[in-house]
């Protein structure tokens, strides 16, 4: 079965599917709408051949099925026809979820997701948790959306934006209490050196996450509630 992975950000739409290692881009913004990326993506991928849909989406899954639209988006998410459009079978996940669970090696695991914005997952014990970290309030009049987005990077510059990185990261971690925690996203290559406990994930990595959630992987994730439940090694 070959899977196309659509990866929606607020800067840009990543697209990979199984048979080929490019990972194609088109720019998003804070005006695109669901119309417009079936549009984009049909268009930029008519030269490759896919049985099924896996789609990151930025921002909350309940039973497999977008409830609430992008904050960093235009509209007209949650009704669109997306298995209509496309004319394939499609599947949603949390896109923080996506990146973790391709990093998921077992354990307690946390992803954070430094990109437009900042997204997270905690993986406990197959479990997938996606966490809405960026409302928290990392200094007394800035929140982690917005000491660690894109944007306060582009502003300040990156000697700020590292120092609030270091920062937000220990308390994380002093949290959840994970075994393993992974950084992903556009900006995460600019971390160095790296926070104790820390490894990266690329934006290539997360196509193993876009495959994991259809029978035939090593393991299959399975939505439930607002959470996921892995199971390893589940053929089909």
């Amino acid at each position: 079965m070959k899977i196309l992975m659509i990866d929606v950000g607020g800067t840009n739409i990543k697209l990979r599917v199984t048979g080929h290692n490019d990972l194609r881009k088109i720019p998003s913004g804070p005006q695109y709408t669901a119309e417009d990326m079936v549009r984009d993506v049909l268009l930029t991928t008519r030269d490759w051949d896919y049985d099924v849909i896996s789609m990151g989406y930025p921002s909350l899954i309940e039973d497999g099925k977008p409830v609430r639209e992008p904050l960093n988006l235009g509209g007209g998410w949650l009704q669109f026809d997306y298995e209509n459009a496309f004319k394939k079978r499609v599947r949603f996940i949390n896109d923080a979820s996506m990146q973790a669970l391709a990093s998921y090696q077992g354990g307690r695991m946390l992803f954070i997701g430094l990109g437009t914005s900042t997204g997270a997952a905690f993986i406990t014990h197959d479990i997938i948790v996606p966490l809405e970290i960026g409302l928290l309030r990392l200094t007394r009049k800035g929140k982690f959306m917005e000491r660690l987005c894109k944007d306060y990077l582009k502003q300040e510059g990156k000697e700020r934006w590292l120092a609030y990185v270091h920062e937000a990261i220990p308390i994380l971690q002093d949290v959840f209490k994970p075994t393993d925690t992974v950084l992903g996203g556009g900006n995460a290559k600019l971390i160095d050196p790296l926070p104790p406990g820390c490894r990266l994930s690329t934006n290539h990595s997360a196509f193993r996450g876009a495959e994991r959630i259809w029978p035939g992987s090593d393991m299959l994730a399975e939505p439930h509630g607002n959470t996921w439940r892995i199971h390893w090694h589940k053929k089909s």
